[in-house]
């Protein structure tokens, strides 16, 4: 505990170790020296560090803090800082705010003791307990708002929670620090845990976000197909034989073999009759092979667009997680 039981004003008060009425071996927080503690603040942040440990003393500390904030001595704001276990949970439940840090925990579970004697004893130790559930659910209730029933297969089922289950849960407020920002890294189909209210956000404007980019990505992709690059260089040297002779341009390719003599491959009208098929591989593959060669160059070129269009979208993300509030 770290405030001085007269210092005035707001101050801090630890709840570390086993929950005790006194301290035994020393590492107890004793609950008649946190009530001593707490009586000389007024607005107290209490930080929770325990396994549990006694369950009335859990509960006078839990009643001492409901006493401080409902009669407006001041604010009792709790941090979770690594475990709020057994009786520790209890009372974590009276605060005015419940806080927990990304890397802490809280379990809850039913009541236990050990007892001796006959089966009457038995009977009256396994009622005794079941009230003192009562207890705790009540509690718990009060903070969650879930009901009875739930509440009970909790307990009866030994419940940890993370920190962000607390928070979902309704046993805690908030993460201490801010929500897990890493988890905003991960695509929206894959993000298991975060307030609801920013996934649905975030989940939202994301699949808007690829809705945008896929009809965007077809047209891109359709006018490459039919290869209209190609076309344009044939087109630029018949628009310059438009303004002279076009008609003669457009039998150049037949021309070929006439023009054979001023080529290196004029042999090849000439073995024509002798291996026609032999000359129909060499021209008309020769349309061929520019296509395969086009069609490999535009596939980088998609490649490179698909790329840039996920670092477009990533950082349309960034953008909307940098503008979110959490």
């Amino acid at each position: 505990m770290i405030p001085d039981a007269e210092a005035p004003g707001d101050g801090v008060l630890d709840i570390e170790g086993p929950i005790a009425e006194e301290q035994w071996f020393g590492d107890e927080t004793s609950s008649k020296e946190f009530k001593k503690a707490l009586a000389g603040l007024k607005n107290v942040t209490v930080h929770i560090n325990s396994p549990g440990g006694d369950v009335m003393a859990g509960a006078e500390i839990y009643s001492a803090l409901m006493e401080h904030r409902l009669n407006g001595k001041g604010k009792v704001t709790v941090i979770i800082t690594a475990l709020a276990a057994s009786a520790a949970s209890v009372v974590a439940m009276a605060g005015d705010e419940i806080l927990i840090s990304p890397v802490a925990y809280m379990m809850i579970h039913n009541p236990w003791t050990v007892t001796a004697g006959d089966a009457k004893e038995m009977r009256k130790a396994a009622k005794t307990l079941d009230e003192i559930a009562e207890g705790l659910i009540t509690a718990y209730q009060r903070k969650t708002g879930k009901t009875r029933d739930q509440l009970k297969k909790m307990l009866e089922n030994e419940t940890w929670m993370s920190a962000q289950t607390c928070v979902e849960e309704g046993f805690a407020d908030g993460i201490y620090g801010g929500e897990i920002s890493a988890a905003a890294f991960l695509p929206a189909h894959t993000m298991t845990r975060q307030t609801p209210a920013a996934i649905a956000e975030m989940c939202a404007r994301w699949e808007k976000a690829h809705a945008e980019a896929d009809p965007e990505e077809e047209p891109e992709e359709e006018p490459e197909e039919p290869g209209t690059e190609p076309e344009d260089p044939e087109e630029d040297p018949e628009k310059e034989d438009r303004t002279g002779k076009p008609a003669k341009k457009a039998a150049d390719p037949e021309k070929d073999p006439d023009e054979d003599p001023d080529e290196e491959p004029g042999s090849d009208p000439e073995e024509d009759p002798d291996g026609e098929p032999g000359a129909d591989p060499e021209e008309e593959p020769g349309a061929d092979p520019e296509d395969p060669e086009e069609k490999p160059e535009e596939e980088p070129d998609e490649e490179k667009e698909k790329e840039n269009l996920k670092r477009a979208e990533i950082a349309r993300r960034m953008e909307i997680l940098s503008r979110t509030e959490w």
